[in-house]
């Protein structure tokens, strides 16, 4: 097979060369600076990523991956195995009456919990709702007298409503805490039904 060479005056030349790689560092430089720093990290140092929305984007994520880690860390040091959850959260689709139901309004940046009074293996059916989908939401559990900053978790993230069953992985309190990440008010509804002694508010 013949094999073509292109002439030397058809490659591009060492200048154009350099020029095009350093273009090419020039936007990727752009990018991470006004895209991926604000988005990822909550870094902002151009105001751009404030203005397009991913500062406070990258502001939810840094603080439920430390608040994962936290919870994480507490609970493994206290409870043997406690990275394998020991509740479940079945998604179901509510179909019988509601025994509780709940509404609270929370300003920006202002959080609640709200638990079930619960023993072991019992379950409860749930659904809450929220006016904004900027909520971030931690499902999660502690038994009586239980040592300071520990919880068990059962679900976490960012939604505007979720529903399902909630099976106790141990006597205690077992719920929601929601903080309103948005602009304005928010207003959440929790209904329940199922075994459960009651349901209050945590204060």
């Amino acid at each position: 097979m013949h094999q073509i060479t292109p002439a030397p005056d058809m490659l591009p030349s060492s200048r154009t060369l350099l020029r095009s790689t350093f273009a090419a560092l020039v936007v990727a430089a752009t990018l991470l600076v006004t895209v991926v720093l604000p988005a990822e990290y909550a870094v902002d140092p151009t105001g751009i990523g404030r203005v397009l929305g991913l500062t406070e984007m990258g502001r939810i994520k840094m603080a439920l991956a430390r608040e994962t880690q936290e919870a994480l860390a507490v609970e493994q040091a206290l409870v043997p195995g406690a990275a394998d959850p020991r509740g479940v959260l079945h998604v179901v689709t509510p179909g019988a009456e509601w025994r509780d139901s709940m509404t609270v309004t929370l300003a920006p940046g202002k959080g609640i919990e709200l638990k079930l009074a619960m023993r072991a293996n019992q379950r409860a059916t749930y659904a809450w709702r929220a006016s904004s989908p900027d909520v971030t939401y931690n499902a999660h559990g502690e038994p009586p007298n239980a040592p300071k900053g520990f919880s068990h978790s059962y679900a976490r993230g960012i939604s505007g409503g979720e529903q399902g069953d909630l099976v106790a992985a141990f006597d205690g309190l077992h719920g929601w805490f929601w903080r309103n990440r948005s602009d304005g008010i928010v207003t959440i509804t929790l209904t329940t039904r199922g075994e459960y002694q009651d349901l209050r508010e945590i204060k």
